[in-house]
């Protein structure tokens, strides 16, 4: 009976591809209702049209700026670096100053 029972199921088992099992994919605006998405693309084109209307040179400053800053900042890290290096080559001259004084000291 128990044979008949697991047969029976399967048959009337529905057949289940892995596409099915697999949640469907989404685009990114899937959640956004179309009025929502017409105002977006309304404010974007109006952003575009805006942006069109403007001077690309203070644009172009503040990227320059950005980058001279940037730039700087990593100067004065490596300059920092630099100078920690200097230092501890200073305290190692230092050291084996010190080893050579032990060393003559002990010879005579």
């Amino acid at each position: 009976m128990r044979f008949e029972y697991k047969e029976r199921m399967m048959d009337t088992a529905p057949a289940f591809p892995e596409t099915v099992l697999r949640e469907p994919k989404r685009s990114a605006t899937d959640h956004f209702s179309k009025g929502a998405l017409n105002m977006i693309n309304d404010e974007r084109d109006l952003n575009l049209h805006e942006l069109t209307m403007l001077s690309i040179s203070p644009f172009v400053r503040r990227v320059q700026h950005w980058w001279l800053t940037r730039t700087e900042r990593h100067y004065l890290i490596c300059a920092d670096v630099e100078q920690e290096r200097a230092r501890e080559a200073q305290m190692n001259v230092a050291y084996y100053q010190k080893q050579a004084a032990l060393v003559r000291a002990s010879r005579y």
